[in-house]
């Protein structure tokens, strides 16, 4: 009898310690708030997960999507359209200062291209190299009792395209070569 009365004592206190235990926001989703106004028709949104933590240093993966729909442009003269499925990882160094390593993979369309009139279809490589700091919308204490935390985070590196499958002409272009790019996300850790 007494040992059963303990065995549910037991039982009672590890419910309830785990309903006292804080669970760590590991999920997050964002958007990409500055692509569709500047450059433009770009469309980019994440998931990201935490894969890991100690203190302020801490590692995201994240998975994606980058939607660029058919447009004119002016450099190559043809309509181009692009899509990707966009992976990485983010490794936060302090507090929310962070350097991202980013791949994204997909299909390139170029339709009536100025050079020679064709159509191309290209699977695309890209990699980009970004620093970039996340801001928190709430304090700690109060982001560890809300189901939902905000965060707005702005990034800057480059993007190259390493690998296409059927690189189309580029009228005055020799080549691919690093972009600059700067996002702007709004983003909610769950």
């Amino acid at each position: 009898m007494i040992i059963l009365a303990f065995a549910f004592s037991l039982i009672g206190n590890l419910f309830g310690q785990q309903q006292n235990v804080i669970k760590p926001k590991k999920w997050g989703a964002e958007i990409n708030l500055l692509w569709p106004i500047f450059p433009g028709n770009i469309y980019k949104g994440q998931v990201t997960y935490e894969t890991w933590r100690k203190n302020n240093i801490a590692g995201d993966v994240f998975v994606g999507f980058h939607i660029r729909p058919s447009e004119f442009r002016e450099e190559e003269e043809g309509d181009f359209a692009n899509y990707a499925l966009t992976f990485g990882y983010r490794q936060f160094v302090w507090k929310g200062l962070h350097f991202e390593l980013y791949n994204a993979f997909g299909p390139g369309f170029n339709k009536n291209n100025p050079v020679d009139g064709k159509d191309y279809t290209s699977w695309d490589y890209e990699v980009g190299l970004l620093a970039g700091y996340r801001w928190e919308f709430l304090k700690k204490e109060k982001r560890e009792k809300m189901k939902f935390s905000p965060y707005l985070s702005t990034q800057h590196g480059f993007y190259y395209v390493a690998s296409k499958s059927n690189p189309h002409p580029i009228i005055g272009s020799t080549g691919e070569r690093p972009i600059y790019v700067g996002t702007l996300n709004f983003g909610i850790r769950f």
